[in-house]
């Protein structure tokens, strides 16, 4: 085989390796994780009440004007790494996990991935495109007659286990003050 034509096909066979590795730098900005839209959010709380929906916001920002998601347990992005072995029972589930639209879901992504939470789903676009969407929120404590959680994000959590009903404390108000003592 005459050098001219053998050249070509060396060159070929050379630049096949690279042409492959083109692939990779293609795909390589995907993150490792699924993102999902707010309506997808929604029918998977609505259809999955027992999922774990994991806020990490601060707890002012949870308890704040915008609200959080029904059922969304508040663990804020400094502190989940404290935290991992409270949600340990959800690893082989599917969590679903919403910031605000910054890139603090990204980081918590991180983390829970790098925890063996390999089901956990980013909500796209985290509570702003939630309340864009249309979707509603769950008023702050405080709106809603329930004591608010810890300011330092250090409260207990106790996340319910799959199919656990929610358990909601009960405060006894009294209708009357007591009748005063005789003396």
């Amino acid at each position: 085989m005459p050098l001219a034509m053998a050249r070509p096909r060396v060159l070929a066979l050379l630049a096949l390796p690279l042409l492959a590795g083109c692939a990779a730098f293609r795909h390589g900005s995907r993150p490792p994780f699924k993102k999902l839209s707010p309506p997808i959010a929604y029918e998977m709380t609505r259809d999955s009440p027992e999922m774990l929906v994991l806020d990490l916001r601060s707890a002012q920002e949870y308890n704040g004007e915008t609200g959080h998601l029904r059922g969304a347990q508040n663990i804020p992005l400094e502190r989940l790494p404290y935290r991992l072995l409270e949600i340990s029972p959800y690893r082989e589930q599917t969590v679903l996990v919403y910031c605000r639209a910054d890139g603090c879901g990204e980081k918590g992504m991180a983390i829970l991935l790098a925890s063996g939470f390999q089901d956990a789903v980013l909500m796209d676009g985290g509570i702003d495109a939630w309340i864009r969407g249309g979707f509603k929120t769950v008023l702050p404590d405080e709106l809603a007659n329930r004591p608010p959680q810890p300011a330092d994000g250090r409260g207990p959590m106790m996340p319910r286990r799959p199919g656990e009903a929610e358990v909601t404390p009960k405060q006894e108000v009294p209708v009357e003050p007591p009748p005063p003592k005789s003396p």
